[in-house]
């Protein structure tokens, strides 16, 4: 007598797992990874979310650099840890009635302009001679850059200061006969800059400062920030002599003038993210491990703060991720797409200060052999994260961006009305 199978009954699945199924096999087999024959992913991950859950992923839980998308990281720990409306401050002190004596606290937005401002304030509050300038940075105590900087004549390797002007870069113009001058009107060409043409070819540049002190000695970022003030301060009729020295507050030094930053913390982490100036985030980084930890701040305490903050607010395994410095300069960094997504959905409140590239509000990491996105898609009223880490040496992130997009599309049109 021949078996008889045994009646089975169709499983029931819903539809969202279906869908996902669905969406999962569409993406690894209709598209196989693959553009024009050779894949889109040679060593990566990504996830793609909507409604809090996953709707396709690929090596989600597996740890890759993620390069300046960890800035997502350094802005939501300078935000929880400071606060959006934080203002950074310089302070100005007069010493035995004619030394000034400065003391920074990590504003990375300490411009030319602004020091206009400033050095009409201290006219106007009786400042006419300068005998020597007294630089106080010792908020920080950060000698070398951070990991992953070459300390090369690019302004995205600047050192890092509490007491820092113009993102501790310098605007030079050289000239085709060895002449050198400032091609900013708020820049004044000072001595330091002429110390600084004979190592550069003709044309218009923006240095790290500090790069050139291994070529010679005077050249250094704390040279720069006294003769920038210095000038300023002549330029508001005030004498100032040439001398500078770096030192402390003392407790017999007279307050003259705080300056607060004209831009608050949330306005700097919006300017951070769309230039992806490593330069402000590790500054933000810093002085939030200085309120954490309290001063002076020091790269190990800055990564700390970090690891705090994520596993404590955006609910991050310590296993998930490595931190060594906020610009993601560093090779050592690492993130899980997973975790990512976490950071992601804790950053929702403050999604309003990433970019947008084709209507999407995401932050682009690019190293050598590093092509990222994190961000959010949209659909109706609601923010979905996604990311993608692509650490490989072809660079197919706008490719699978589009992918990704279209298959979230796909899971937000095919969702079941709320019951």
């Amino acid at each position: 007598m021949r078996r008889m199978r045994a009646s089975r009954r169709p499983a029931v699945v819903s539809t969202l797992t279906v869908l996902r199924a669905f969406l999962v096999s569409t993406l690894l087999v209709a598209s196989g990874h693959a553009e024009n024959g050779r894949p889109l992913i040679e060593n990566g991950g990504y996830v793609v979310t909507y409604g809090g859950s996953d709707v396709v992923q690929y090596h989600r839980d597996t740890p890759f650099i993620p390069a300046s998308t960890i800035k997502i990281a350094t802005a939501f720990t300078a935000l929880e840890v400071l606060g959006p409306s934080y203002r950074f401050k310089t302070e100005f002190y007069l010493r035995d009635q004619e030394t000034l004596v400065i003391k920074g606290y990590g504003d990375p937005y300490l411009l030319s302009e602004y020091l206009t401002g400033i050095a009409d304030a201290l006219r106007k509050k009786g400042l006419k001679r300068v005998s020597g300038l007294v630089l106080d940075d010792s908020f920080f105590a950060v000698e070398s850059g951070p990991d992953g900087s070459a300390n090369s004549a690019n302004p995205y390797d600047a050192v890092n200061s509490a007491l820092s002007v113009n993102f501790n870069s310098l605007p030079l113009i050289k000239y085709d006969n060895g002449t050198a001058a400032s091609p900013e009107p708020q820049t004044p060409f000072l001595p330091i800059g002429r110390d600084i043409a004979p190592y550069l070819e003709p044309g218009v540049h923006r240095v790290n400062v500090a790069s050139f002190t291994g070529s010679n000695e005077s050249i250094t970022h704390r040279r720069y920030v006294a003769e920038l003030f210095a000038e300023q301060l002549r330029r508001q009729g005030i004498e100032v002599a040439s001398r500078y020295q770096t030192g402390r507050i003392s407790a017999s030094d007279t307050l003259l003038h705080t300056y607060v930053s004209r831009k608050s913390l949330e306005e700097m982490i919006r300017g951070c993210l769309r230039y992806s100036n490593n330069f402000i985030a590790n500054q933000l980084l810093l002085t939030s491990a200085a309120a954490c930890f309290g001063p002076p701040a020091t790269w190990e305490k800055a990564a700390e703060t970090a690891r705090l903050v994520l596993t404590d607010r955006a609910a991050l395994q310590p296993s998930e991720f490595i931190i060594v410095e906020g610009s993601g300069l560093s090779p050592k960094n690492r993130i899980t797409p997973a975790a990512m997504i976490k950071l992601l959905e804790a950053f929702k409140p403050y999604a309003y200060l990433l970019s947008r590239k084709n209507g999407i509000a995401l932050k682009s990491g690019t190293l050598t052999g590093v092509y990222n996105y994190a961000g959010y898609f949209e659909s109706s009223d609601r923010l979905d994260p996604f990311v993608m880490l692509l650490n490989q040496q072809r660079n197919n992130r706008d490719a699978l961006l589009s992918r990704l997009a279209e298959r979230y599309r796909q899971a937000a049109n095919q969702q079941p009305a709320a019951q």
